[in-house]
């Protein structure tokens, strides 16, 4: 993202703080400023979509076997892991995120 195009929007959400409205986007009073660096911008493009389809996962996102018994260090998340319940973004940072975390419980580093 362009330094000076980061700036000018920083710099208008906080114009949001002092007035009380969001113009923009309308979000109920904001209240907090962005102001103490250091920040970060990145670009995520959110998709809609959902899968039945993908590898069968428990709640620690333990890929199972067609027996329904966890396959030893297979972990998988996000779009591909089957399932209807959740899609996008956040499914692939939650599921990811707990995927990660149990993998380096059961396989820590010496």
């Amino acid at each position: 993202m362009d330094g000076a195009a980061l700036q000018e929007t920083v710099t208008r959400y906080n114009s949001f703080v002092d007035t009380g409205v969001d113009a923009d986007f309308g979000k109920p009073t904001p209240r907090y400023k962005i102001q103490t660096p250091p920040f970060y911008a990145a670009w995520a493009t959110p998709l809609v979509h959902d899968t039945r389809a993908g590898l069968r996962i428990n709640e620690k996102c333990q890929v199972l076997d067609m027996q329904g018994q966890v396959i030893p260090g297979l972990y998988c998340g996000g779009e591909s892991a089957g399932g209807f319940n959740q899609h996008g973004l956040g499914r692939c940072t939650a599921q990811g995120y707990i995927a990660g975390t149990c993998a380096a419980a059961e396989h820590p580093t010496t």
